[in-house]
């Protein structure tokens, strides 16, 4: 089990810790997931924050449920939306401005982006 962050919801850090097994490939497509109640066992959490997890990564297309079968990881097919992008540039620029209020320069945050492409990859 993950370290627990105070800072967000148990059901987002669960989310995140999926989405970077599959990044990271240690998840592939069509792999199962453990169901509802054998997560919350694994993750020491809630069977409903694990279903809260699992209806949020169903709604983003990365993972599907198949009735009377299970969870799967979804299959991406480059189907980016544009609520995800919009997302995904606040929190950017929100990194970006950190970044610049502590002095670190383009190039740094360019090497730690490319580190860690090269870790998920």
């Amino acid at each position: 089990m993950a370290q627990i962050q105070r800072s967000q919801p148990l059901y987002e850090q669960l989310m995140w810790r999926i989405k970077a097994q599959i990044a990271s490939g240690v998840l592939h497509i069509g792999d199962k997931l453990p169901s509802v109640r054998e997560m919350a066992l694994i993750e020491g959490l809630n069977p409903n924050t694990v279903a809260k997890a699992y209806k949020a990564l169903e709604a983003q297309n990365v993972i599907e449920t198949v009735t009377g079968k299970g969870t799967f990881v979804h299959e991406n097919k480059g189907i980016v939306d544009d609520k995800l992008l919009a997302q995904l540039r606040l929190k950017m620029t929100e990194i970006v401005i950190e970044a610049k209020r502590a002095s670190i320069d383009a190039k740094q945050l360019h090497s730690w982006i490319e580190e860690l492409y090269g870790e998920i990859s």
